[in-house]
């Protein structure tokens, strides 16, 4: 039985890879490069955000130089866009289900902790998280630490490994599932593609939030 649900907050329960896109789009276009349509980015956005930028073909001296710079541009865009953006299908229901069930859910993020707190204000999702685990915004241009925080968090919970579950839309929740040996489960629609999401073997591959009811009752 799943006691704990642990999700990660962009494209998950928040619908705004458009507006990432966006705003990703226009620093490309300010330093002269060419933007991505979704698919594109998709199939090329990656952890740490340095990698991605070196991927769309900045060198590391440039990334390293500007690195403190993009985040805080991209953040002072992102925060106020993402303030009118919905949440993806099936989020309440699939929150209600589990706060029903008794069920704990965390939030385990790469957002920013201010920006974060701000939208689970905003949307009324405070009440569903017992826990919200945050980055830096310039920890996430460096370095990939979701796993190293999804074991520790194990290590602590009360919980077994099977009575835990990870939800993300990337390939680093189901490798930080799979390295705290716990059940890992990627949504699609989010920041990656389907086609990366299934090369990196998760244990459930879903399209909608909803789909996570019959999951949990199941495990």
């Amino acid at each position: 039985m799943i006691k704990l649900v642990v999700f990660d907050w962009n494209g998950v329960l928040i619908a705004d890879t458009q507006a990432t896109v966006d705003i990703d789009n226009h620093i490309l276009k300010s330093t002269g490069r060419k933007p991505l349509t979704v698919a594109q980015y998709r199939e090329t956005f990656t952890m740490p955000v340095k990698d991605f930028f070196v991927a769309l073909g900045f060198s590391k001296e440039e990334i390293e130089r500007e690195a403190k710079n993009v985040q805080k541009l991209f953040h002072s865009v992102y925060e106020p866009r993402v303030a009118k953006v919905r949440t993806r299908s099936g989020a309440r229901e699939l929150l209600d289900f589990i706060e029903g069930r008794g069920i704990e859910a965390m939030i385990l993020s790469n957002h920013t902790k201010e920006g974060l707190e701000m939208q689970l204000e905003r949307l009324r999702f405070k009440k569903y998280f017992s826990r919200v685990i945050t980055n830096d915004m310039h920890a996430t241009m460096a370095r990939k630490n979701k796993a190293d925080k999804l074991v520790d968090l194990v290590k602590r919970s009360p919980y077994k490994k099977s009575e835990i579950l990870i939800i993300g839309d990337s390939p680093e929740e189901t490798e930080a599932g799979k390295r705290a040996g716990i059940t890992s489960v990627a949504i699609t629609g989010g920041y990656y593609s389907e086609r990366r999401l299934r090369a990196a073997e998760p244990d459930y591959l879903i399209h909608s939030l909803s789909e996570m009811i019959g999951i949990i009752k199941k495990l």
